[in-house]
């Protein structure tokens, strides 16, 4: 039985951004790069949302729950767009938002498209099994690599 994997969550991502440039470059800050910083937090959000219409307690051994990562989303978007323009922050936040509307509309698309005779593998399966190891490991490593996130930020808000 082949699950939607964290590497099909980074084939994913490589998709939706490699059409870059997203912007033009009529400022020096490099909304590229905070559309990047932003994408995960989103994505998370996204897996958490799906996963908890399909299992209330998803994540429930989070402090916090599924809100936990409401509030991380939230908060890295306020980072990440803090000091923008209006227009620049709504373009990055959309962005953004649209990747990773994009990436988990595609792992739900690789669910739905199952191989014929295998087991059918459920969402609450991919949730547990693909979901939430992504959203564990995007909350773990932003506490772990926090000054790392900083310096990306400075560098692309330059």
């Amino acid at each position: 039985m082949k699950f939607p994997s964290r590497s099909s969550f980074a084939a994913g991502m490589s998709f939706c951004l490699a059409s870059a440039p997203l912007f033009s470059r009529a400022s020096a800050t490099d909304l590229d790069a905070l559309v990047r910083l932003l994408v995960p937090a989103y994505m998370a959000q996204n897996f958490a949302a799906v996963c908890t219409v399909q299992d209330p307690q998803f994540l429930s051994e989070l402090k916090g729950g599924p809100a936990a990562i409401s509030a991380f989303a939230e908060a890295i978007k306020k980072r990440v767009t803090a000091d923008l323009a209006a227009d620049e922050a709504e373009k990055v936040r959309v962005t953004a938002a649209d990747t990773a509307r994009q990436v988990a509309r595609h792992e739900l698309q690789l669910l739905s498209r199952q191989p014929a005779g295998g087991p059918p593998v459920s969402i609450k399966t991919w949730c547990d099994r693909s979901a939430k190891p992504f959203i564990i490991e995007a909350l773990r490593r932003h506490a772990e690599k926090k000054q790392e996130f900083e310096k990306e930020l400075e560098d692309a808000k330059r």
